[in-house]
């Protein structure tokens, strides 16, 4: 028989550290997003005044499922609005419930259990869920027989290589990239000396390679647009404390590329269960000529293929220059489900169809983002 604990106190989650690990281990999605440590700086830094919603199911005195959750209160086109997320919603790459077994009853138990408490809610929004799961189509399937306004998607690409597959088209592809954007530097300047280091799997001195990151993302675009991961200062917060964990967990994968002893490119990854995640890559704009970025990137791909590697995952988002590099891709899904009442239809209303007809029309679109982003709405 299957039970739930809920977790709402950080001081309670932190007791569940090794336990979390362990069921990680098991679950068969295990990725570094879902570890205790990225969780735990994800609820320091960006749950501050919002709800846990941890939900731990059991069978008997095991184990068995977390469903890592919370309450967020924030603006939806000037609304206040209370949403159940994942816990690093925004910031985290793949995110699910963490289940050993007993798939469908456990998310079942877990969704019986938000609907019983509705009243605290305006509605739910899971995010970067992978289509491999199942995760996506067990709610589904719970959601028939239920009057539950609900939109299932839009779906998203995140594009990977995977290195055992391949290989020497992969080195030839990645190599032609390379030399391509090596050339193009030593043709700006025959006599400049152009430096590309990898640090992975190996102590490295945080606090200086962290500067030189912060350094190089203040003169790239990332830094006019407050878009960069060191742009703001919870997330430069919680990137610097990351880093450190990460990096005594063998789990960063930084590559710098320095042009006459300058940094002015890197490519920031964390390493974990032989897949490389690629978290972000910045270059120095004024270097933007030599497509520093790119270069670095095929460099790394290249490196890559020489080490214990499986898989290069290059995260969401579906920019063109990803395609460059690969075609092959993985489907992230998306589930909203909203409470009974007026309030719930008129944000299903919202979501479902005045949010997809501005998107459509980019000029006005453009204009709601930056209005958005002016007053400070989410």
């Amino acid at each position: 028989m299957l039970r739930i604990s809920r977790i709402s106190d950080y001081s309670e989650f932190r007791n569940y550290k090794d336990s979390w690990g362990d069921l990680l281990s098991r679950s068969g999605i295990d990725n570094i997003f879902l570890t205790y440590e990225w969780i735990d700086a994800c609820i320091r830094y960006f749950c501050k005044g919002q709800r846990l919603l941890i939900l731990n199911v059991f069978k008997g005195d095991r184990l068995v499922g977390i469903a890592p959750l919370m309450i967020r209160r924030y603006k939806y086109f000037g609304l206040p609005v209370r949403a159940v997320f994942f816990i690093g919603t925004i910031i985290s790459d793949r995110m699910d419930f963490i289940l050993d077994g007993h798939k469908k009853e456990s998310i079942a138990l877990i969704m019986d259990y938000l609907i019983d408490m509705k009243s605290d809610w305006d509605f739910i929004d899971l995010q970067e869920i992978a289509e491999h799961t199942d995760s996506r189509e067990i709610i589904e399937a719970w959601l028939k027989g239920r009057k539950l306004l609900n939109i299932i998607g839009p779906s998203t690409k995140s594009f990977f290589i995977e290195f055992n597959e391949n290989k020497d088209y992969f080195y030839e592809t990645s190599s032609k990239g390379f030399n391509a954007g090596f050339k193009k530097i030593k043709k700006k300047d025959p006599d400049s000396n152009a430096e590309f280091k990898r640090y992975i799997n190996k102590d490295i001195e945080t606090e200086k390679l962290f500067s030189v990151l912060t350094e190089i993302e203040r003169h790239s675009w990332k830094a006019e647009r407050q878009s960069g991961i060191f742009s703001k200062e919870d997330s430069w917060n919680f990137q610097r404390e990351i880093f450190d964990k990460f990096s005594k967990n063998k789990w960063l994968d930084l590559s710098i590329l320095s042009l006459n002893k300058r940094p002015i490119a890197y490519v920031y990854n964390y390493l974990y269960a032989r897949r490389s995640y690629n978290y972000s890559i910045a270059f120095d704009k004024r270097y933007s000529k030599l497509s520093p970025g790119t270069t670095l990137m095929w460099w790394v791909l290249r490196d890559s293929l020489a080490r214990d590697i499986l898989e290069f995952d290059f995260a969401r988002g579906e920019g063109s220059w990803k395609r460059t590099l690969t075609q092959d891709f993985k489907v992230h899904n998306r589930v909203r489900i909203f409470r009974n009442g007026l309030y719930g239809r008129f944000l299903y209303c919202l979501q479902s169809r005045v949010m997809p007809y501005m998107k459509g029309k980019k000029n006005l679109h453009g204009a709601w983002m930056k209005i958005k982003e002016k007053i400070g709405w989410q």
